[in-house]
Order: structure tokens, then sequence, then C-alpha cells
């Protein structure tokens, strides 16, 4: 009988390790999404810079050669 409370006891610890560990995972991947939408619009962000500096740098050498 004892053996059986000891195994009972060991599941019980095991599902709740699980579910504790299933939220996490959960909460992590929201974070990882997150993370995912900053580093893109950061991209973006990045893009637009580059174009804006390409631009200029393309007006300036037209100003020059006139």
């Amino acid at each position: 009988m004892e053996i059986i409370e000891t195994l009972n006891t060991k599941i019980d610890k095991l599902l709740h390790d699980y579910e504790r560990l299933k939220l996490e995972n959960q909460s992590l991947k929201q974070e990882l999404e997150s993370l995912q939408n900053d580093n893109d619009e950061l991209s973006r962000n990045n893009q637009d810079m580059f174009l804006r500096i390409d631009s200029t740098l393309t007006l300036i050498k037209a100003q020059k050669g006139e």
C-alpha cells in the first residue's frame, strides 16, 4: 500500500510539474513572438533609414553634378 501512495505522490508531482512547464512554455512562446515582432519592426526601420540615406546621397550627387 505504501508503494502505491509513493507512486501516486510522484505522479501528482509530475503532473504538477508538467502543468507548470506547460504554462512556462506558453509564456516563453508569447515573449518570443513579442521579440520577433520588435525585431521585424527594427528591421523595417533600418531598411527605411538605408533608403533615406541612399536617397540623400543620390540627391547630393545630383546637386554637385549640376
